[in-house]
């Protein structure tokens, strides 16, 4: 079981890979929380399920002659179901190789309105379209201390048009990460993320401006206690962004979660002599 918390934040516009002057929103948030479901069928095979809720997804406006607008919404998102395969694992617990497949189920509302206006898609907790989604998960334990490993993850989203013709392009996000052990509780949490974004569609016509390439840092901390169960809490810092036109940029977001690995399985107990 996996649980977390996570805010983002935006208020400054790029154009390019620069800052520009260019105002529209003042700032917009997000609040989300979500839940991931593991259960392994195999030693090889897991079934996951994933699903969460926007306590508060918002955007404020400046705008001229009509002043401070607040456009704000909640509720369920899309949620996401998974099989993972682990395909290799080397005799010497140096390198493994997971895949996993899944889709999007559109169960999150992406029609709500302010009085008889439909809000932007910026706020719907929902897209209302499906999407096929493949994972590639690598461990690699490159020193003779295998409590040390680095994790090398990419996630490609192929997404389907909604109901209205919308399609957001496909994305693909790229990280490496490791822990870094202080104590036997207490790690650092060091990681690099890349995302790419082709640009969304609307009725099959591309709108160029909405893709982007974005890399951030992710530092955190790592609390693990006994019984398997863990604490962290993480940041995304961006540290190079570029849009193919003038977009709202990322300026900070953090995360908090905890996990938590249930054995399941019947416990014997050993045969009295």
């Amino acid at each position: 079981m996996f649980s977390f918390f996570k805010r983002n934040y935006s208020d400054k516009y790029y154009q390019g890979d620069k800052p520009t002057n260019f105002s529209y929103l003042i700032n917009d948030y997000a609040d989300y929380g979500g839940l991931n479901l593991s259960y392994g069928l195999t030693n090889k095979l897991t079934a996951q399920i994933s699903f969460g809720y926007f306590t508060a997804k918002v955007e404020n406006f400046d705008i001229p002659v009509v002043g401070q607008q607040q456009f704000s919404a909640q509720g369920l998102a899309d949620a996401e179901l998974f099989l993972k395969y682990n395909f290799f694992n080397s005799k010497n617990k140096v390198f493994s190789f997971t895949a996993s497949g899944g889709a999007k189920i559109p169960t999150g509302p992406y029609k709500l309105t302010n009085g008889n206006v439909q809000m932007s898609r910026d706020v719907q907790p929902g897209t209302g379209a499906y999407s096929g989604i493949f994972i590639l998960y690598t461990q690699i334990k490159p020193f003779k201390n295998k409590d040390y490993s680095i994790l090398i993850n990419s996630r490609t989203d192929f997404n389907a048009p909604n109901p209205d013709g919308f399609q957001y392009g496909t994305g693909n996000t790229n990280s490496i990460g490791t822990l870094i052990k202080l104590n036997k509780e207490f790690s650092i949490i060091a990681m690099i993320r890349n995302e790419n974004r082709d640009c969304d569609r609307i009725h099959n016509v591309g709108m160029f401006s909405s893709s982007s390439l974005r890399f951030f840092a992710s530092p955190g901390l790592s609390l693990s206690l006994k019984n398997n169960l863990a604490f962290s809490l993480y940041g995304d810092i961006p540290v190079f962004q570029k849009y193919a036109g003038t977009k709202l940029a990322s300026k900070y977001a953090f995360s908090f979660s905890v996990s938590k690995v249930f054995e399941l399985h019947e416990k014997h107990e050993p045969e009295s002599k």
